[in-house]
């Protein structure tokens, strides 16, 4: 046992050595990532990759997210900023997302520090969330948000994490951490719409810490501690705000959205909450629920006219069947919109709306529609019948997870024109896949894109292994901690990590909670298979918590082999 013991110490990193290897770790992930191209194809991605394109080149030219129209606010646009701002700086985008990540991984390396005895355990975490395969999945390589909404995510959440575990030491030990998390909460805010994801590990995380900080008798400054609670809420705050002047500014709407906007939901909300006579899987509004509405409400009426169309049908639906699906259901309803000259400015639309909520809602309420209670959001009544696919989703999530899936470093190849193509190179200052091996629809790599490529694919098959005894690690040392918690509640002994461990099961709670959500998104409105960009965000808070149960179990079982 001594020699083990002699041997770890001897491995065991300094703080120079331990530098030198995350430098080392971060330069070979960066430049095997520097050979992926992007996936350019404009005209497939209308509401996705081209819309943040479209709103980045405004950005650039100076005119903000461009005319407004039903697409200007449909979405969170922080991407098109980081976009604006890559292309500023001369920067591959692919490459400004895999720095951001790897920022976010540093992050979490030093904000995590005191779970761990070990910097050998710590680096091994951050070895284990910076090469997760999901980092350079094909679905990073599309023009779209999900190429950084992980790395801001991970960065928030670590970060909160970090300041929270410096509850016993002087304030400003946790300032850094705070501001931090607060930028890039508020940086994750911008960019996705599903955030509410995020708050119950805010709010219970933020109770744990509130808790431990005011039951300990040996803590000092206690109200300068909760005072700076009130750091990462401003710094979260100032970036939506911030960006909702602008949109004040430019289109007389202080809103970061005009998708999630309150009348946006409540039309939607007034819609789906028509009953229809049998429910119908993937379509959220069917035409004959569609048919009843347009006799009592003039307005719903005056859309029909446009998206009882065979190109919306084409576009977000099927044509033969004369349907439109639940996921394309709120962009048709926006392009019918636009086509009835609704968007003129934003002022309008939010009055088009709202009217339209009220008209229906009355419709409803005076009988003349078979409806439920009231409600406002673009998502259908929850139906028992989707409980079933939900479970089947979530397990196919998992095996995705688990397996690997759908995280090859490649992708298609593009579809675009010369023109296109010059435009989207030089402005993402990246390479895309439009040339074909010969012969093929299948994208060209050069012999040491390939070779690259192959580095990162052996990467992947190293995970497929290690990664069955890493989750028996984790459940072991789970299992471990949880008898010594019962024997420390015996002598009244509470562990001194005890919060970042609660805090650690709360990220990993966060990352099923959206693995969750997507499911029930995937078995009642999508209709696709198992995507692994609307898992993206989980991914690193899931290889986060495998490396750091791992790590810790190592350390016990050193320190008991030691002993």
């Amino acid at each position: 046992m001594n020699k083990l013991k002699n041997g770890l110490r001897r491995v065991e990193p300094g703080r120079k050595a331990m530098i030198v290897c995350v430098a080392l770790l971060i330069a070979l992930k960066l430049g095997l990532c520097s050979f992926q191209m992007m996936l350019a194809s404009p005209n497939l991605s209308p509401i996705d990759d081209s819309l943040m394109v479209r709103a980045a080149s405004s950005i650039v030219a100076g005119e903000w997210l461009g005319p407004y129209d039903c697409l200007t606010l449909g979405k969170h646009m922080g991407f098109a900023i980081w976009l604006a701002l890559l292309n500023k700086l001369g920067i591959n985008f692919l490459l400004g997302g895999q720095i951001l990540f790897a920022a976010a991984c540093v992050v979490a390396l030093f904000a995590l520090k005191p779970l761990f005895r070990t910097n050998l355990a710590r680096l091994f975490m951050f070895a284990c969330v910076l090469y997760t395969p999901a980092s350079w999945a094909e679905h990073t390589l599309r023009v779209y948000r999900d190429n950084i909404y992980p790395a801001l995510v991970l960065m928030g959440l670590t970060a909160l994490t970090g300041a929270f575990l410096r509850w016993r030491e002087r304030p400003l030990k946790a300032l850094p951490y705070y501001i931090i998390a607060g930028l890039a909460l508020g940086a994750a805010w911008l960019t996705h719409e599903d955030n509410m994801l995020l708050l119950p590990f805010l709010a219970c995380g933020t109770l744990v810490f509130v808790l431990f900080l005011l039951l300990c008798k040996e803590g000092t400054q206690k109200t300068a501690k909760l005072a700076m609670l009130l750091i990462p809420i401003a710094c979260f705050a100032s970036l939506p705000l911030a960006y909702s002047a602008m949109n004040q500014a430019h289109y007389g709407r202080f809103i970061v959205s005009d998708f999630t906007s309150k009348e946006f939901n409540d039309a939607m909300g007034a819609l789906t909450r028509v009953k229809q006579k049998e429910n119908q899987p993937f379509l959220i509004l069917p035409r004959e629920t569609r048919e009843q509405i347009y006799a009592v409400s003039p307005l719903f009426a005056k859309l029909g006219e446009q998206l009882e169309t065979d190109d919306i049908y084409n576009s977000y639906g099927s044509v033969s069947a004369k349907e439109i699906s639940s996921g394309g259901f709120h962009w048709a309803v926006r392009v019918a919109a636009q086509r009835t000259g609704i968007y003129e400015n934003a002022k309008t639309a939010e009055q088009f709306y709202t009217a339209l909520a009220a008209e229906v809602n009355k419709a409803c309420d005076d009988g003349l529609l078979p409806a439920g209670k009231r409600r406002s959001g673009t998502l259908a009544p929850f139906d028992a019948s989707y409980i079933a696919p939900t479970l089947r989703e979530f397990g196919k999530s998992v095996k995705a997870m688990v397996l690997f899936e759908q995280t090859k470093p490649t992708t298609d190849l593009s579809i675009a024109t010369p023109e296109q193509t010059a435009y989207w190179e030089d402005f993402m200052h990246c390479r895309s896949t439009i040339a074909a091996e010969e012969n093929t629809s299948v994208a060209y790599y050069a012999p040491l894109q390939r070779i690259a490529n192959l580095g990162l694919q052996t990467i992947t098959m190293v995970w497929r292994v290690i990664v069955w005894p890493m989750m028996a690690a984790t459940l072991w040392f789970l299992i471990s901690y949880c008898k010594k918690l019962v024997a420390g509640a015996k002598k009244r002994e509470v562990p001194k990590d005890l919060m970042g461990c609660i805090l650690m099961v709360g990220i990993l709670l966060t990352a099923l909670l959206r693995m969750a959500a997507i499911s029930y998104l995937t078995a009642m409105s999508f209709g696709i298979p198992t995507y692994l960009m609307y898992l993206s965000a989980a991914c690193p808070l899931l290889t986060l918590f495998a490396g750091f149960g791992t790590a810790r179990w190592f350390e016990d079982w050193c320190a008991d082999a030691a002993a």
